[in-house]
């Protein structure tokens, strides 16, 4: 196994030395190798889920601002129908009074309270 030129040049137990030293260095090269190789695969991996979860917060982003945009619309259009009834209810009144007593009327129903045991807003 001991080349003949090494045993020839060096000596029989320096030869073995060197096949044995050439052999050690050849397996850690090769394990340097390997363990670059994994350490290069885990950071494409981790960069590929890093990715994953960035494009799923994108995702989750838009469908909330789409969201958000439709319930704007609508407390837009709500606002809008509210600042209708009040001038409409202002409108057709015979008095400044009588305004603000069918403005009042009108806020409170649009609060959701209960309008029918007030003897103004009958």
């Amino acid at each position: 196994m001991i080349p003949q030129f090494l045993i020839e040049r060096y000596g029989p137990k320096a030869a073995k030395l060197i096949v044995i030293s050439s052999a050690l260095v050849a397996i850690l090269l090769i394990g340097l190798a390997i363990y670059l190789v994994g350490r290069g695969d885990g950071k494409a991996r981790e960069v590929v889920k890093s990715q994953q979860r960035t494009i799923e917060t994108q995702q989750k982003v838009g469908t909330a601002n789409e969201n958000a945009a439709g319930k704007r619309v609508d407390d837009t259009l709500k606002g809008e129908l509210q600042k209708k009834e009040i001038s409409d209810a202002v409108a057709n009144a015979t008095s400044p009074d009588d305004a603000r007593r069918r403005r009042g009327c009108v806020i409170l129903r649009q609060q959701g309270r209960d309008t029918a045991s007030i003897p103004a807003c009958r």
